[in-house]
């Protein structure tokens, strides 16, 4: 019986080993300069900072990932909802003195 099943096993193992997402499916500025990466299991997660404006961080993920699905501004952070290859992506936006802060969440749906 168990080997009936075998074969569908290993279709939705090789499925889902392929459709995996990971922390290149969704762009960061040139000067990104890494804080913390943590992309072996969801939620995948980075943290970095930028020397660019909030303003020009935000206009560059508008030209890369299109319009957001959703955003909150709450106390000068930006948060931008998308979804990138079926997997939910929350990139926060945060203008500190010197730099932008940016964060990355990536979750299956």
């Amino acid at each position: 019986m168990l080997k009936a099943y075998q074969p569908i096993l290993l279709l939705f193992c090789f499925i889902s080993f392929f459709s995996l997402a990971n922390l290149s499916s969704v762009p960061l500025p040139d000067d990104t300069e890494i804080r913390m990466k943590l992309d072996d299991d969801y939620p995948m997660i980075f943290n970095g900072f930028v020397k660019m404006s909030d303003t020009d961080v935000i206009a560059f993920y508008h030209n890369q990932l299109g319009s957001p699905n959703k955003i909150i501004e709450d106390i000068g952070r930006y948060t931008y909802f998308y979804q990138v290859d079926e997997n939910l992506v929350k990139i926060s936006i945060f203008q500190q003195i010197e730099w932008t802060e940016i964060s990355i969440m990536i979750t299956t749906p």
